[in-house]
């Protein structure tokens, strides 16, 4: 499966009009598309957006209820792996001249860096194969700046390569099937993307050049990590307020491959796309952290929090301290969160009037309300300081459940 099989089913809204590439942010707020799947022509040519910016477009890729979505992805992981090795050559696509500046990259907002790949699956090869979603600034006909967060496995690999006195082997691959974009947005074990990506889809053919293993794709490039930093930002994180300018690692292309009627694909910072690629991947790990504790049943990551600062989890209450050790083994779970709100099986979680109901009802800040101080807090909370306090919420009603039973009308 590709971007163009998965067209069948987001069903991408198609404008013909042509615009810029700093000019598509404002079109798709003026028709109303900010989060809709469409397919746009940017400078003649082909760009999509949007294609898992909700969780219902994400459970209709999957095949799965939006309900069951938390559970299905905590169970895949037991599925056997099924990879098909081809030569990179069969995937048909053909190369190009080397000119980065002739992809419709994006600039997104007036206060951008530069123009930005954000929809690139980086996948380097060190003494593993990595798989992930990195922020590219474009720099020239041939480099981009990649923002690379330590001590996570690009940036592990990266340093391994200079510290070694050798440039790390890089492929990045744009417009792929939107699944492979979670596979690559998920924490797995060290060289355990692709793995995971065929298990999502069900089966994944993987094409190989010297060494490095590609996805289907729309384009392909090849190249190296140098041991140079440049200026990269400032870029619009997901929190909608601007990230610092750092130094960060430059990668220099060599190689240009490309469908001769490509689609470049794109994901605009902040929205829910950016978001859902970043928060929904915890779910399933917050499920199964929760499930060692007590019987847990659902679990989201709140819209409100984008996606990935607060989740509500639903737990079937066996004994009291159930909701408590939950909201422990949550935070646990995933250390960028702040905050997780616990809820009986009878709270509808994807509905914030249910939960405020539970609140309302159910909560006495005085005895269910945990805070914990001076813990490792995401750098993307603007409220944050080197460390930051988390807290939880335990609005579940007790075992005997006297007087709490409730009347919908």
């Amino acid at each position: 499966m590709d971007l163009r099989s998965a067209m069948e089913i987001v069903k991408p809204k198609n404008f013909l009009e042509e615009i810029r590439h700093d000019e598509v942010v404002d079109f798709l707020k003026k028709n109303a598309c900010l989060n809709e799947p469409v397919l746009l022509n940017v400078e003649g040519k082909k760009v999509a957006k949007n294609f898992v910016s909700s969780r219902e477009l994400l459970s209709k890729l999957l095949g799965v209820e939006k309900q069951k979505l938390a559970q299905y992805l905590s169970e895949i992981e037991r599925r056997p792996p099924n990879l098909e090795f081809r030569s990179f050559d069969d995937m048909g696509l053909k190369r190009m001249n080397l000119d980065l500046q002739e992809l419709p990259v994006l600039r997104y907002f007036p206060a951008d860096g530069g123009r930005y790949v954000t929809g690139g699956v980086v996948i380097s090869k060190g003494r593993f194969v990595n798989a992930s979603i990195h922020r590219m600034m474009l720099l020239n006909s041939k480099q981009f700046a990649v923002r690379l967060v330590p001590p996570r496995h690009t940036y592990i690999l990266w340093k391994e390569a200079v510290e070694n006195g050798e440039e790390l082997r890089a492929a990045v691959a744009i417009g792929v099937h939107p699944l492979f974009l979670l596979a690559a947005a998920t924490r797995v074990a060290e060289g355990e993307e692709f793995n995971y990506a065929s298990k999502l889809l069900g089966k994944l053919i993987v094409y190989e050049k010297n060494g490095i293993p590609v996805p289907p794709a729309e384009i392909v490039l090849f190249g190296r990590f140098l041991d140079e930093r440049t200026k990269e930002g400032p870029f619009l994180d997901i929190t909608g307020t601007y990230d610092d300018i750092r130094e960060e690692p430059i990668l220099e292309i060599d190689e240009v491959y490309a469908r001769k009627d490509y689609i470049y694909y794109s994901i605009t910072p902040s929205l829910k796309e950016h978001q859902i690629l970043m928060g929904v991947p915890y779910e399933p790990v917050i499920y199964k952290f929760v499930s060692n504790v007590c019987r847990v049943k659902n679990v989201v990551m709140t819209p409100g929090s984008f996606h990935y600062f607060h989740c509500v989890v639903q737990i079937k209450k066996l004994s009291e301290g159930d909701a408590k050790n939950a909201i422990l083994a949550a935070l646990a779970a995933n250390p960028s969160m702040k905050g997780v709100i616990v809820v009986d099986e009878d709270i509808d979680i994807t509905n914030y009037e249910d939960i405020e109901f539970a609140i309302a009802t159910r909560f006495q800040a005085d005895k269910d309300l945990i805070v914990v101080s001076g813990t490792r807090v995401s750098s993307l909370d603007p409220s944050a300081g080197l460390t930051g306090a988390k807290w939880g919420i335990d609005a579940t009603k007790p075992l005997d459940g006297k007087g709490f039973d409730r009347v919908r009308v």
